[in-house]
């Protein structure tokens, strides 16, 4: 039985376009969410998993003070409280947008975290504190200039309350998508 090429070019042409609104969809739904606060906590959490796994105990076993492995078991416990203590602090350098501003939350979240998961895991000897303390606290200052910077929302025009502020779907590169009835 024959079958004539044009059916078969208009099923392609369907399925083609079927799947060009389906991503076209997923596309436009993905620009909506606000990725730039999610993305500062998630970021800001998994730098609070770092500061106990490997920011701490480097900083103390550099020092002499003790071995790196030793450093890493008694801090271990506190991993969850400073990846919940960090994610906060990165919601809110990102809510802040200002590269100052951010240093000074995160480093100070640093601080707090560094010098009670120290003193508490390790000892609360001065040389352990300043060691933990210093190296959280400059931690997250780094930390907090990096996200209070690069996840800041974009500004909004008080002339236009159609503006859009926070979405992903802001960036240039999307226009396309935006623009598009591909």
């Amino acid at each position: 039985m024959p079958v004539g090429t044009a059916t078969l070019e208009n099923r392609g042409t369907m399925i083609l376009k079927t799947i060009r609104s389906f991503n076209a969809g997923i596309v436009k739904f993905i620009m909506s969410i606000r990725f730039r606060a999610i993305g500062a906590t998630l970021l800001s959490s998994f730098a609070g998993l770092s500061l106990t796994s490997n920011i701490i105990p480097s900083a103390i076993s550099y020092s002499g003070a003790m071995d790196s492995f030793s450093a890493r078991w008694a801090l271990g416990g506190f991993a969850v409280y400073s990846m919940m203590a960090w994610a906060v602090g990165g919601w809110a350098v990102q809510k802040t947008g200002d590269r100052k501003l951010g240093a000074i939350i995160l480093g100070m979240v640093g601080l707090a975290t560094g010098l009670l998961f120290t003193g508490m895991g390790i000892g609360s000897e001065f040389k352990m504190l300043l060691i933990g303390g210093g190296a959280a606290l400059l931690y997250g200052g780094i930390g907090g200039m990096i996200i209070g910077d690069a996840l800041r929302d974009p500004a909004a025009d008080p002339n236009d309350p159609a503006a859009s502020v926070g979405r992903i779907g802001d960036l240039g590169m999307f226009s396309y998508f935006k623009n598009s009835n591909h």
